[in-house]
């Protein structure tokens, strides 16, 4: 439980203190094609704000990149950190099954690593899929805002439910499924795969220091652990074979 909240704290500063620098070279850069001295004292539908906008539209370009940035780092430390942690959530997803089924995995390192490989490859795709509805949502309301009361609980759910697709997918490597066949499994279950990424993603937003300590501890691991128990449920309930029978 460890683990997570020290690469956490690490991430985090890293992040945070990397995009702050970007941010700032990025507003000092954008405002020299922002010149506000251009607008006309007079005459021009700027004009009552031309004071402000000579002295404040670095300051101002930096804000608005920096909440952007807040943004997207917390999307992008979701996914970095189920990437790191895929050996440790690897191992917990297959220890838990062991005492939820009895059923004995023998150790095999060749395994480990193919289920670490595919764990990056899976957070890579979905956390690129996610950004990419993301900007695709931002524009919509760009373009009409109304349609953000629809957009923001879409982009909620979208995000919850790509961290429940990864986490269910260790155990669909461990039992031989292969992509497409968990893609299709993972898509039949969306119930359970939003359910497992809302508790990883809750914990992770717990506000305040403690609220953080405690998330970054218990978060990943009971997401890990739910979507264990989930896909064993799902397999029982459906009575699904050993291998996923290909469509």
């Amino acid at each position: 439980m460890f683990i997570p909240l020290i690469l956490w704290v690490l991430l985090w500063v890293a992040s945070i203190y990397g995009l702050f620098i970007l941010a700032g070279g990025l507003s000092e850069w954008l405002s020299h094609y922002v010149n506000a001295e251009s607008i006309p004292e007079n005459g021009h539908w700027l004009s009552w704000a031309r004071p402000f906008l000579v002295t404040k539209i670095s300051f101002l370009i930096g804000i608005v990149l920096k909440v952007l940035f807040w943004f997207l780092s917390g999307t992008f430390i979701k996914y970095f950190l189920l990437m790191l942690l895929s050996p440790v959530f690897a191992l917990l997803s297959e220890s838990a099954e062991e005492k939820l089924s009895g059923r004995k995995f023998p150790f095999s390192f060749i395994q480990l690593i193919k289920d670490v490989i595919r764990g990056i490859g899976i957070s890579l795709r979905n956390m690129l899929l996610e950004y990419f509805f993301m900007f695709a949502c931002f524009l919509l309301t760009l373009i009409f805002p109304p349609l953000v009361i629809i957009t923001t609980p879409f982009v909620l759910f979208l995000g919850w439910y790509y961290v429940g697709f990864t986490l269910l997918d260790y155990n669909s490597e461990r039992h031989k499924f292969k992509i497409a066949e968990s893609t299709q499994f993972i898509k039949q279950n969306k119930g359970y795969a939003c359910g497992i990424g809302f508790v990883y993603s809750f914990f992770l937003a717990l506000p305040f220091l403690a609220g953080s300590i405690i998330g970054m501890m218990f978060g990943p691991a009971l997401a890990v652990v739910g979507g264990t128990i989930s896909f064993l449920q799902i397999r029982e309930s459906t009575g699904l074979k050993e291998e996923f029978p290909t469509p």
